[in-house]
């Protein structure tokens, strides 16, 4: 049996300010203290319902395209209005049927994918 711990994101060095204006004031999660040996590495940790999201730093940052986390949200249309109050764009693909979704990028350009729970 497999669950889910954390997701991890990377980020570049000194965006701690930029994750947590989209991650926290932008969609509301909850930042969560890291242990005390990963706090000198940067980045931060938040408050996932029944997981946690990573935002490490890298050094020679890139962001990811095409791998992606995908996000299950209680009321798609909400975190869309979110996403969009932060400055990104929500773009909403209806390949798969039955099935409320859009993609965005987090404030460094890592694809996120956000999909209404039945």
């Amino acid at each position: 049996m497999f669950g889910l711990d954390h997701i991890q994101l990377a980020m570049p060095a000194g965006g701690e300010d930029a994750a947590r204006a989209f991650w926290c004031a932008g969609l509301g999660l909850v930042e969560i203290e890291k242990p005390a040996p990963l706090r000198g590495r940067g980045g931060l940790w938040l408050a996932l319902d029944g997981a946690e999201l990573h935002l490490g730093v890298e050094e020679r940052f890139a962001p990811a395209r095409k791998a992606h986390p995908g996000f299950a949200v209680t009321d798609i249309d909400i975190v869309a209005e979110r996403v969009e109050a932060t400055g990104q764009t929500p773009r909403w693909d209806e390949t798969i049927e039955n099935r409320r979704r859009f993609f965005a990028e987090d404030p460094f350009g890592n694809r996120l994918e956000f999909l209404e729970k039945d």
